[in-house]
């Protein structure tokens, strides 16, 4: 077992304090967490009538393979139940698969309210291009602040844990602002359309709202140095707007459908 001191309580090891708040907090929030993913791979495979297209894949890989492993591994690292590679491992990878399969999930129903190819391709070359540069170091200093057993490295995982967290999340906002900008113009172009219509654009406006406060809330964690809790709380906020946008974006896909059949195959 390595041990190593780090400049923020949490990077290379368990928690060490004798809060029970803190305790509590980080054990309801991470099972409340593995729950909704569970929960949220039952809805994909209900949902879904074709198990093909970027936005089931996106979806039920950022639950699986990105929720779980990342809840898994915190509450093995912060709860000191295993050897520190097996956390660590879950929990970086998973980290990874979920930011970018959540703005995947995002950028798969992008074009059911914009309609501009340049942009289309700009927000997925920017997802890919920040998960292969911001990705790549982030786990190698995530393994690094664990086994090497020197201050300036653990320096740099909470240097560079603070610039991929806010270059993701501004990543997020910016999504988040396409589509709260086109369903603006969509809502001002169709004032007189139906109901059923208006609610799913409120319901997408008020989601992109809430994603944002979400990443502004796990930003001002990150810099006031509330590692734990910042982990913590980025997956189970993750698993929330994942929920949150198959509810909202699948009833906006099934609107588009009703109207243009060739869009959204694949959804029930």
């Amino acid at each position: 077992m390595v041990t190593c001191e780090a400049p923020v309580q949490g990077i290379v090891g368990a928690y060490t304090g004798n809060s029970f708040a803190v305790q509590a907090s980080t054990a309801s929030l991470l099972g409340c967490a593995l729950y909704s993913a569970i929960e949220l791979i039952v809805l994909v495979f209900s949902i879904f009538q074709k198990y093909t297209g970027l936005y089931f894949w996106s979806l039920l890989v950022s639950a699986s393979l990105g929720v779980i492993p990342d809840a898994i591994g915190l509450l093995l690292k912060y709860f000191d139940l295993a050897p520190i590679w097996l956390p660590v491992t879950l929990s970086t990878f998973g980290w990874c698969i979920m930011v970018t399969g959540q703005s995947l999930v995002l950028y798969s129903r992008l074009h059911l309210v914009l309609f501009d190819r340049r942009i289309l391709h700009f927000v997925l070359a920017m997802i890919i291009f920040d998960a292969i540069v911001l990705q790549t170091p982030q786990i190698i200093a995530s393994y690094g602040a664990v086994y090497v057993c020197h201050l300036h490295f653990q320096s740099f995982f909470h240097t560079w844990e603070r610039v991929q967290l806010t270059v993701f999340c501004v990543q997020e906002i910016t999504i988040s602002t396409f589509f709260i900008v086109q369903t603006a113009k969509l809502m001002r172009i169709y004032p007189t359309q139906s109901t059923r219509r208006a609610n799913i654009l409120y319901q997408l406006l008020t989601i992109n709202l809430i994603i944002i406060i979400m990443d502004i809330a796990l930003l001002a964690l990150e810099f006031t140095g509330y590692f734990i809790t910042q982990t913590v709380l980025k997956c189970f906020f993750y698993t929330i707007s994942l929920k949150l946008e198959i509810a909202v974006l699948t009833r906006l896909a099934s609107f588009v459908r009703a109207h243009y059949p060739g869009e959204c195959s694949g959804l029930s």
